[in-house]
C-alpha cells in the first residue's frame, strides 16, 4: 500500500532549515483564458508540497507554534457553479494545519502570525505574497509594542523549499514511476501509430488521450511533436505539420500524475526504418546517453554527466567528419554547441524543470544522492543550410531522454521500458496501434 504523505513532516523540515522563523507561501491564482473563462487551475507545486491543498485564493503560514491556512469560506452560490469548496471547518479536520481562516481575514490575522519572529521567509518572485507580508510588517511596526520582537528581515523562501523537494520520499518516487509508465505507454503508441498518413496533431491527441485514460491529469508540459526539420526547434509546440516519408519524428512529452511529472523524448522514423545517415547520428546520441547514465552514481554531479555527454558527442562528430580538431578544444571553444546547444540534465519532480537548486549553501555543485531525480537528454541538431555538414546529415534533429531516480545503489532508469535502441524503435514502429487504444 502506498504510504500517506506527511505534510506535517515537510512543514517541520522547512522550519528546521529556516531556523524556526516563519514562512508565508501563497497558492496559484486562477488565470483568465478569455473574457469570463479561465484556464484549468493547477496548484503551485510548492504550496501543494507543503499542505496538499488544491484551491486557489489561499495562503499558508508555517511557524514553530502552528500552521495556519487562509482559504475561501464555503459559498453556496459559488459551489453551484464551480463545485464543492473545502471551507475553514473542514480544513482543520482534513488537512495538516492547526488553524484555518477565511482569506478575507488575512489583513487582520497575518500581523499576529508574523509577530515574535525575527525573519519572514517568502518567495520574492511572488509579488502578491510580498505585498501581504510587507503590509503586515508595516502594521506591526506602527503598533510599537515593546515586549515582543516584530520581524525586521525578509528572506527568499524559494531555494529553501526547492532544497526540500530535491530528495523524493517513497510516496513521491511511486508517483513519479507511475507518471513515467503512463508516458512510456503513450510514446509506444505514438511509435506504432505515426506514419505519412498522420500529422503531428494526431499524435499529440493520441498521447493526451492515453495520459488521461491511464489516470494522469494530462501532459506535464506543452508536448513537442516535431516531424522533420521541426525537430531543429528545441521547444517546438505548434504540432500542426504533416509527416513525410524519410523524415524523423522527435517527440518530447510527459504525463503529470498526482502532481508529479515525467519527461521523455524519443526520435523515430516516419517510415518505420532509419536511413543509414539517420542511424549514424542516432547511434551517436544513444552512445552519449548510455555513457551519461553509466556515470550517474552517488557522489557525481549533473556537471559530470554533461561533460561526459559532450565528450562522447564531440568524439563522434570528429569521427564522422562533421567537426575537426582536438575534442577538448572543440568543446571549450563552443564548436560542439553549434549542434548540441542545450544541457544534458535538469531536476525532475512536481515540475518538469523542478524547483530544486543546483548549488549547495557553499556554492558547490550538488552531488547526486538517493532520492534525487533528473533527466538525461543528449541531442544533435543539424541545420539544413550549414555547408560544413555533409548533405546527408542536414535537417536531422535527434534527442533521446530518460528519467533517472537515484537510489542507494545508483541510477534507476524509470523510463527504461520505452524502446530506444535502433532495433527496438524499428520494431515498436511496426506494432499494431490498435492494442494501445483498448488496453
Amino acid at each position: 500500500m502506498q504510504e500517506l504523505t506527511s505534510y506535517r513532516n515537510r512543514q517541520k523540515n522547512l522550519l528546521e532549515i529556516i531556523n524556526n522563523q516563519v514562512a508565508v507561501i501563497r497558492s496559484n491564482d486562477l488565470v483568465t483564458r478569455n473574457h469570463d473563462t479561465e484556464f484549468p487551475f493547477r496548484q503551485s507545486s510548492s504550496f501543494n508540497y507543503l499542505c496538499g491543498f488544491g484551491e486557489h485564493d489561499s495562503l499558508l503560514v508555517i511557524s514553530p507554534a502552528k500552521t495556519t491556512l487562509f482559504l475561501r469560506e464555503t459559498d453556496p452560490f459559488l459551489e453551484l457553479w464551480m463545485g464543492k469548496m473545502m471551507g475553514t471547518q473542514r480544513a482543520t479536520d482534513i488537512l495538516d494545519v492547526d488553524e484555518a481562516y477565511d482569506i478575507k481575514e488575512l489583513a487582520e490575522k497575518l500581523p499576529e502570525l508574523l509577530d515574535d519572529h525575527q525573519d519572514v521567509y517568502v518567495d520574492f518572485g511572488d509579488e502578491k505574497a510580498m505585498t501581504f507580508v510587507k503590509e503586515a510588517m508595516t502594521n506591526l511596526a506602527r503598533r510599537k509594542r515593546k515586549k515582543t520582537q516584530s520581524p525586521h528581515g525578509l528572506k527568499n523562501l524559494y531555494d529553501y523549499v526547492g532544497a526540500l523537494r530535491l530528495v523524493k520520499d517513497n510516496n513521491e518516487r511511486a508517483r513519479m514511476q507511475r507518471s513515467a509508465d503512463i508516458a512510456g505507454l503513450a510514446h509506444r503508441a505514438a511509435m506504432a501509430t505515426a506514419n505519412k498518413e498522420r500529422n503531428e496533431a494526431d499524435i499529440e491527441n493520441l498521447m493526451e488521450f492515453i495520459f488521461k485514460r491511464e489516470g494522469a491529469s494530462g501532459a506535464a508540459y506543452g508536448s513537442i511533436i516535431a516531424g522533420g526539420e521541426n525537430a531543429l526547434c528545441l521547444h517546438y509546440i505548434e504540432n500542426n505539420s504533416n509527416f513525410k516519408d524519410g523524415d524523423l519524428i522527435l517527440i518530447d512529452a510527459g504525463a503529470e500524475f498526482q502532481g508529479y511529472a515525467s519527461d521523455i523524448t524519443r526520435t523515430f522514423p516516419v517510415s518505420g526504418k532509419f536511413t543509414e545517415a539517420q542511424k549514424e547520428i542516432y547511434q551517436l546520441v544513444l552512445d552519449a546517453q548510455i555513457a551519461a547514465i553509466a556515470l550517474s552514481i552517488n557522489g557525481k554531479t549533473l556537471d559530470d554527466i554533461h561533460n561526459e555527454t559532450c565528450r562522447v558527442l564531440c568524439e563522434g562528430l570528429v569521427n564522422l567528419g562533421i567537426l575537426e580538431g582536438d575534442v577538448k578544444e572543440l568543446i571549450a571553444n563552443g564548436e560542439l554547441k553549434k549542434y548540441y546547444p542545450h544541457g544534458t540534465s535538469h531536476w525532475l519532480g512536481m515540475d518538469v524543470h523542478d524547483q530544486c537548486p543546483y548549488k549547495d549553501e557553499n556554492n558547490e555543485t550538488i552531488k547526486l544522492a538517493p532520492g534525487m531525480s533528473f533527466t538525461i537528454e543528449p541531442g544533435l541538431y543539424f541545420p539544413t543550410n550549414d555547408p560544413n555538414i555533409p548533405e546527408k546529415y542536414r535537417g536531422i534533429g535527434i534527442r533521446i531522454e530518460d528519467d533517472i531516480m537515484m537510489d542507494k545503489d545508483g541510477a534507476v532508469n524509470m523510463t527504461a521500458s520505452v524502446p530506444k535502441t535502433i532495433s527496438e524503435v524499428e520494431r515498436a514502429c511496426s506494432e499494431d496501434p490498435s492494442q494501445f487504444l483498448f488496453l
